[in-house]
């Protein structure tokens, strides 16, 4: 009787201690989702080769690359990817000289309405997305390159572009950003085309003229 009784308080006692104590091991944060997006500058939509001012042309073609992406804070980094699959792919072509129409249609090839500053503007592109740990970073890192821009008006030219000697093809941006868990942060990234370019010989140096334009939580 007196080992049931004992049997009994003891069995008590250890369900108390399941379910009332902690254990040192805590859940982890759940990730949130960090997406990054590219944009031309609406007011850079120009420039002069040999003398001859180009004009908006569904032709065009300035395909830049992007990839490596990360954020960090001191030695804490993330690397962002271009889709939260299991992928993990790490870099994006888009053509930057691209534009839609004001209801958001792409302008195609198929196309045959003149282009102009009051009914178009530049395509924005979603060249980053995944999950990234729940916290504050400092920065965003991210390699940018490109190797020719073709004009089609008034005349048409095909420019090899590189960039300048001693550029790294990562640049680093200080952006604060915070990624909430299970939430989404949103950059907006602008890219000035056309300033970007300076001509040096029989090719182009692509300056790459990159800012932050937005940062939201959605």
């Amino acid at each position: 009787m007196f080992f049931r009784y004992t049997y009994v308080v003891a069995s008590a006692i250890l369900l108390w201690m399941l379910i009332g104590c902690k254990t040192s091991v805590e859940p982890s944060p759940e990730p949130g989702i960090l997406r990054i997006t590219l944009k031309s500058a609406e007011s850079d939509t120009n420039i002069i080769i040999q003398n001859d001012t180009s004009r908006f042309s569904r032709w065009d073609q300035f395909q830049v690359t992007v990839s490596q992406a990360r954020v960090s804070r001191g030695d804490y980094y993330a690397n962002v990817y271009c889709n939260p699959s299991a992928e993990r792919k790490t870099s994006d072509t888009v053509n930057v000289l691209g534009r839609d129409w004001l209801d958001g249609k792409p302008i195609t090839t198929a196309d045959t309405a003149a282009i102009t500053f009051s009914n178009s503007r530049y395509r924005k592109y979603v060249v980053f997305e995944s999950y990234v740990p729940p916290g504050s970073y400092d920065q965003l890192t991210l390699a940018i390159v490109a190797s020719e821009v073709e004009i089609f008006i008034p005349k048409h030219y095909l420019n090899p572009v590189g960039l300048p000697p001693g550029d790294a093809p990562s640049m680093n941006l200080p952006a604060a950003i915070t990624i909430a868990e299970r939430g989404v942060t949103e950059v907006s990234i602008e890219l000035a085309p056309f300033k970007s370019l300076y001509r040096y010989r029989d090719q182009f140096y692509f300056s790459r003229k990159v800012v932050i334009t937005d940062i939201k939580q959605k």
